[in-house]
Formats: C-alpha cells, sequence, structure tokens
C-alpha cells in the first residue's frame, strides 16, 4: 500500500527543498508550501498522511497553521520544527496537537524516523 504524501511547510526555500529531496531519497512523496496559505491551499487540493511545518514563518505561523489544521483535519498528524527550541512553545504545541516537536537543526535519519513513526497509511 502505497503512504500518502507529506507536506512540508517552510518559509526557506532551500530548506524546503532539502527536506523534500530527503523524503524523496527515502521513497516518500512530498509536497512543498511556503507557508501557511500555501499549505491550507495544498491541503484542500491533496491528501497527505503528515504534515511537516516549520514555526517560524509570517504572515502565519507554525502554530496558527496547527490550530486551522486541527480545526479542519483534526486525525492528521502535524511535526513542527524550529530552529529556536524554547521548551514552553514546544509545550504548547503538543497540548495544541502537534505530534512531535523537532528542533533544527537535525539530521535526516532523524527526521525519516519520526515521519516513519507517524505516517498515516493510505486509505483503499
Amino acid at each position: 500500500m502505497k503512504a500518502l504524501p507529506i507536506l512540508i511547510v517552510e518559509d526557506d526555500a532551500d530548506l524546503r527543498e532539502a527536506l523534500c529531496d530527503t523524503l524523496g531519497l527515502a521513497g516518500f512523496e512530498a509536497i512543498g508550501a511556503g507557508g501557511g496559505e500555501a499549505a491550507l491551499k495544498a491541503l484542500r487540493q491533496h491528501r497527505v498522511g503528515l504534515v511537516v511545518s516549520d514555526v517560524q514563518m509570517q504572515p502565519m505561523d507554525g502554530h496558527t497553521l496547527l490550530r486551522e489544521i486541527r480545526a479542519a483535519y483534526p486525525h492528521l498528524p502535524v511535526l513542527l520544527m524550529t530552529a529556536y527550541g524554547v521548551i514552553d512553545k514546544a509545550v504548547e504545541a503538543m497540548r495544541a496537537g502537534a505530534c512531535h516537536y523537532l528542533t533544527k537543526p537535525f539530521e535526516p535519519d532523524r527526521l525519516l524516523a519520526e515521519v516513519m513513526r507517524y505516517m498515516l497509511p493510505s486509505l483503499p
């Protein structure tokens, strides 16, 4: 059974491409979005198994995107990542429904381990 695509939400185009490439090399399909609004549009157009989103984005940050996704897609796992490893924000994100919180920089193997942990299987 083929896995659903993973939505990567990252405003840094180079990092977004690197994350998509990492997932692609591991056999996953990745869809890139440059921000929160683009992510919500992508979610309306594609079924995905996991969202991996940066926190520090403008105008919609990752916490706001998480709330929007939780409201519209309550069972979709959302993994947040940030270069700013603030414990309070991580706890807040987990309470708001994030499945995990990665602190950048992280090794590709760490991302892949989390993706494998939270991917929803495709439905027939």
